[in-house]
């Protein structure tokens, strides 16, 4: 009998050694990461892994680390993710003290040279583009993480930049920078060779960042005309600078897909690069830098 109470007061102590105590907050991250497995499969192309474009990520996140804003990519680490059948193009999202900074878009430059790339948008912010953090928050919002679904980065252009979401026989297109939803169907986005290759400017590895007009962010929906107002055309792009040099308040509108969706940003400066390429800086969640003739075919400025 005392062997008995012996074994069974052993077995009571060794379960209570089991009972779960509660993580402390240090241990929970604000922005968990989505699944792994829960994405399609990465693409297998080596491009990924060659050192000519390693060495083209880490030339660019040099070059612009030297501006304003961008000093935490002195420091950063960076992983690429292909951005879709067809664009021969990938997403690098950069992260410095575990926290996301910014993000680059780059292209191939000649599909059967996997050699030389071109730098098509960049940004930085907590927020960058395809953010799985992002990613993650809006389907905890749609209810989707705990079920079976596939993500798909789709990126045909700047302002086309979605996830596309499969749960069961549902789909939701999602913007791949703020999270939203959008109210569009898969067969309504752009072929993914439309507006990104063709319109990506020549920036190369060994280009520069010549000069940068930058003035504080601003709320588009503080002021209204471009509501109901007329958009402003420059003569040059000489004047546009010139506007932004006096902190001129202006905002770009685009609208997307059949007009469904309509996007004010605050133009918040431009910045000229060595082989005469303008990227004109938006405010969207963090500075999202773009290529000036790729926003001047997509929207309006408004003063």
């Amino acid at each position: 009998m005392r062997t008995s109470i012996l074994w069974l007061s052993a077995l009571l102590l060794w379960t209570s050694l089991l009972v779960a105590h509660p993580l402390s907050s240090a241990a929970v991250t604000d922005n968990p990461p989505i699944p792994a497995q829960a994405l399609l499969p990465a693409s297998t192309d080596s491009a990924v892994i060659t050192p000519s474009f390693m060495d083209a990520v880490n030339q660019w996140m040099k070059r612009i680390s030297n501006e304003q804003g961008y000093e935490a990519w002195k420091q950063a680490t960076w992983t690429s993710y292909p951005l879709g059948p067809g664009t021969h193009g990938w997403i690098i999202l950069l992260k410095s003290g575990g926290a996301e900074v910014g993000y680059m878009v780059l292209y191939a430059d000649d599909p059967g040279n996997p050699n030389k790339y071109r730098l098509a948008e960049y940004g930085r912010g907590n927020t960058p583009l395809f953010s799985l953090n992002t990613l993650y928050r809006s389907l905890v919002q749609l209810e989707l993480i705990d079920t079976s679904y596939q993500a798909e980065r789709w990126y045909s252009g700047p302002f086309y930049a979605v996830w596309k979401v499969t749960s069961g026989t549902s789909q939701y297109i999602i913007d791949a920078k703020t999270g939203e939803l959008l109210p569009v169907l898969s067969d309504k986005l752009p072929e993914a060779d439309s507006l990104s290759v063709s319109s990506a400017p020549s920036v190369q590895p060994e280009h520069s960042i010549l000069s940068t007009v930058q003035i504080e962010p601003f709320d588009p929906y503080d002021r209204l005309p471009w509501v109901s107002g007329k958009p402003i055309v420059f003569s040059s792009l000489e004047e546009l600078e010139t506007a932004l040099t006096k902190e001129r308040k202006l905002t770009f509108v685009t609208e997307l897909y059949d007009r469904k969706v309509t996007v004010p940003l605050a133009v918040t400066g431009l910045q000229r690069w060595s082989d005469d390429s303008v990227f004109l800086l938006l405010d969207q969640e963090g500075t999202r830098a773009i290529p000036y003739d790729t926003v001047m075919k997509l929207g309006s400025v408004f003063p």
